[in-house]
């Protein structure tokens, strides 16, 4: 079935794309969840090399692209290309504390959920993230994220989810990965990619594993 998006696949305005650089078959090579989220309007999960005009000079540089459609319904492209990387005192109505600039600048990602103004003027929880390819600073809404019951095959539990939701870290261990080996991890919301991020990685031996099980259960160790 498919899947309902914002634009669909005929409104990309390949015209336009054409003209920054970018060759018309770049849709044959994306994923389906990558088409998907770049039909919605969100950033290309890739960098892109667009045309672009410094100082009278033509260069040709890495970017990311994005769709944004129009009040008319007519469609236009709008190009991220790398940034320095810089957080500004203040952002969608929040002024950073110092704390938040070092969370962002260290670990690029805020680490909690905040209340920003969005362009229509209403507030509302988002996440915070630097983009780790373009170092722009991305803001997303609580509300497009949906935990799962189960990561990897391991059941999260309501603190567990309650963290995640809030933007914090969490640790998961026994994830099956998809060489059907038991790995650890440490879990984060990332705004800039839409995504539960993993970092942290760990393999993990299934005696050490069933260790750890049994301690969170509170069984005692086996004697003899």
């Amino acid at each position: 079935m498919e899947q309902y998006t914002r634009m669909k696949k005929e409104d990309i305005p390949f015209d336009k794309l054409e003209k920054v650089g970018i060759n018309r078959d770049f849709v044959s090579h994306m994923e389906p969840n990558e088409l998907k989220d770049f039909l919605n309007g969100f950033r290309s999960e890739k960098l892109y090399t667009v045309n672009a005009r410094i100082d009278s000079q033509d260069y040709r540089i890495p970017a990311k692209i994005r769709l944004q459609q129009q009040e008319d319904g007519s469609v236009n492209v709008r190009i991220h290309p790398i940034q320095r990387l810089f957080v500004p005192d203040e952002y969608m109505g929040h002024q950073f504390t110092k704390q938040e600039k070092a969370a962002l600048l260290n670990d690029r990602n805020l680490g909690k959920t905040i209340e920003l103004t969005g362009r229509d003027g209403k507030k509302d929880n988002y996440y915070l993230a630097i983009d780790s390819k373009t170092n722009e600073l991305i803001a997303l809404r609580t509300k497009h994220i949906q935990l799962p019951d189960k990561i990897k095959g391991v059941a999260l539990s309501e603190e567990q989810k309650q963290k995640l939701a809030e933007g914090k870290k969490v640790t998961l261990d026994g994830m099956t990965g998809r060489n059907g080996k038991k790995f650890g991890a440490t879990l984060q919301i990332d705004a800039a990619n839409r995504n539960i991020n993993f970092s942290g990685f760990k393999q993990e031996k299934e005696k050490d594993l069933e260790q750890k099980q049994e301690k969170a259960k509170g069984a005692k160790p086996k004697v003899g």
